[in-house]
């Protein structure tokens, strides 16, 4: 069985990678793009329709060029801020390290929590809107919307367990290939239309109306800016000089999903789709500008592989985020380690496992997913800033060449702006969207915050238990040892245990027995005098059956008497080699195990035996360490 599930395991994550072959990774902006920036193209897909909706909804559908051209405004003013982050700090740490080393360790954590709740809310929503997208091209599909999200992730999983590393050409061919789709439904659909901007004045309402339907197409349109983090995070990975190539990269980034988002929105707005039909807003200016099904599946794929790559970088962006917080012990450690495969298979399962769990409350109804997505990148993104802010008026303070003051003040300038339109977005999105969703991203982060702060402080607490002080008693020798053989039946594995124990050469050793049945014991006693072991043997009474209180009384006891002695508990284990065998063997003493080990003073030793069907598995693993070594 075990060499059938090892099969199987290599089968689905593939064989163990050495560490000597790994290569890391150094790319041109060009290939930089492709790989990093799908997060930022792929919210062309969703985003027009959050905003088509938002205006819709009071009304205000005539006002969807101003409205994106005010989100392409609010993309360019943080793509030149970020661009100035990354000159700073180009390294995976981003937005987390700046906001520390500058605002402080808490701050920094805020960041940090706030960037984990948004890369699972990316996952959730870039399958709902695969899901979306292919039940609007593929009639079958209708009403199966939940079941391909899900699909979708596993995919994602599947593909992040095995390690594989992003294929340049193909995530070029997705990059450029989607953006060459908008290219030429802009072109086309703009010819067609006569280039003749629809001139209809916005619909009358109230003014709180107005104003609830601007907030909300501000708060929807937020999302265009949800994967400005990824790339300012790639540094590392750029060619010489990689904050000059990675802030480039941005730039380009920024400016062409901005330049797609205005496309889309102007194009639905002049064919006067206002997203009351069911369906991507995407494919329904396709429809309107060719009326073809061809067509319409070609942008349909180009959107969905736009969208897949985005999700599965993000798991990769959570996985190595999630390590590094564990390195600053906010996570568990174990988060912080790559498996055979140089995967951080623990974040995998994690972002899999509460994304999924995200798009199965929901329903993969994109359109409440969207409410609760902006709230954690623009926590981020207004704490960044504020933190660029206070490192640029203290490189102005220790700055003495006028000409270069004047360039940091202009900087700050900027760092200012963006701290001050970031932050009235995220005012804008938590109030006006708190009820449709963004409480539950309020929730998550700060649930995330304060689980993290409380592993910090554990993880601290345990350090200083287990620091070395000066005359360290955990160095001083026991002043004696008491070993004690459990002995269930008199059988082979006991007496393996008990030579084990008398080589030990204890101050003491005795074996114990628990009498449930008194002729049961009576038996033990006279066979164990027919042998001659040599090892006084303890029968411990139990009116009531229990095997472990009267064990774990008599190990106390010794303790007690000996406070400064330490009891060490001899276990005869059996080794199975066949899954089954597992519920059929050490089960009785398994708890007991547990329980001696919370014990102070107590040292429990499992002596192994080695049933023939284990014997097997053993040349195996022998086989499978010579081939690994």
């Amino acid at each position: 069985m075990r060499r059938f599930l090892e099969a199987l395991r290599r089968l689905v994550v593939g064989s163990p990678i050495a560490s000597d072959s790994a290569r890391p990774m150094a790319l041109r902006s060009r290939l930089a793009l492709a790989v990093f920036g799908t997060g930022l193209l792929s919210t062309v897909a969703y985003a027009p329709d959050a905003v088509s909706d938002a205006l819709r909804k009071g009304n205000q559908s005539a006002a969807m060029p101003w409205m994106a051209g005010g989100v392409v405004l609010l993309m360019l003013l943080l793509g030149f801020a970020y661009r100035s982050n990354v000159h700073y700090r180009a390294d995976e740490r981003s937005d987390v390290g700046l906001v520390r080393e500058r605002l402080g360790p808490r701050a920094g954590l805020v960041t940090g929590a706030a960037l984990l709740v948004d890369y699972l809310f990316t996952v959730a929503v870039s399958v709902a809107a695969i899901a979306q997208f292919a039940s609007y091209v593929v009639p079958w599909a209708d009403g199966r919307e939940l079941e391909i999200a899900l699909g979708a992730i596993a995919l994602m999983t599947l593909v992040s367990l095995r390690g594989i590393r992003d294929r340049a050409r193909l995530m070029v061919a997705v990059w450029y290939g989607f953006l060459v789709v908008i290219a030429l439904l802009f072109a086309i659909g703009l010819s067609r239309a006569g280039g003749i901007p629809d001139t209809t004045p916005p619909d009358s309402a109230s003014a709180w109306t107005v104003v609830i339907a601007f907030a909300g197409a501000i708060a929807s349109g937020g999302v265009m800016m949800t994967g400005i983090e990824h790339l300012a995070s790639s540094g590392p990975y750029h060619s010489p000089p990689r904050a000059r190539r990675a802030g480039r990269t941005l730039l380009v980034a920024t400016f062409a999903a901005a330049t797609a988002f205005f496309a889309v929105s102007w194009l639905a707005w002049h064919f006067r789709i206002s997203g009351a039909l069911e369906g991507p807003l995407l494919l329904q200016v396709t429809d309107a500008v060719f009326s073809s099904d061809a067509v319409l599946l070609i942008v349909g794929i180009a959107s969905a592989a736009i969208l897949y790559a985005a999700a599965a970088a993000v798991f990769k962006r959570f996985s190595v985020l999630s390590s590094l917080l564990a390195e600053d012990a906010y996570l568990p450690r174990q988060l912080a380690m790559r498996n055979d495969r140089m995967v951080f298979r623990g974040a995998v399962l994690i972002v899999a496992a509460t994304s999924a769990l995200v798009v199965i409350v929901t329903g993969a109804r994109l359109e409440q997913l969207i409410h609760m997505y902006v709230i954690g990148v623009f926590a981020s993104i207004v704490l960044s800033q504020a933190a660029m802010v206070r490192l640029m008026t203290a490189k102005i303070a220790r700055e003495p060449d006028p000409s270069i003051v004047f360039r940091l003040r202009m900087t700050r300038v900027l760092h200012v702006s963006a701290t001050a339109v970031a932050g009235a977005v995220w005012i804008v999105v938590a109030v006006f969207n708190f009820l449709n969703g963004a409480w539950v991203a309020l929730a998550l982060m700060a649930g995330a915050y304060f689980l993290m702060r409380g592993i910090r402080i554990h993880y601290g607490r345990v350090r200083d238990e287990l620091t070395i002080h000066e005359n360290d008693s955990a160095s001083a020798l026991p002043s004696a040892t008491h070993g004690v053989v459990l002995v269930a039946q008199l059988h082979r594995p006991a007496l393996r245990a008990i030579a084990y124990a008398k080589a030990q050469r204890h101050t003491s050793l005795k074996a114990i027995a628990v009498q449930v049945d008194l002729d049961v014991s009576r038996a033990l006693q006279r066979q164990w005098g027919e042998l001659r072991l040599g090892v006084p043997l303890v029968i411990l009474e139990s009116p009531y059956r229990d095997i472990i209180g009267p064990v774990m009384e008599y190990v106390k006891s010794v303790h007690r008497a000996s406070p400064r002695d330490v009891v060490v508990f001899y276990v005869p284990e059996y080794i199975v080699g066949r899954w089954w065998e597992r519920f059929l063997h050490n089960r009785a003493t398994f708890r007991l195990r547990s329980l001696l080990l919370r014990t102070p003073g107590v040292i429990v030793a499992a002596v192994p035996w080695h049933l023939s069907s284990a014997e097997g598995d053993l040349d195996n693993l022998d086989r499978e360490t010579d081939v690994r070594a």
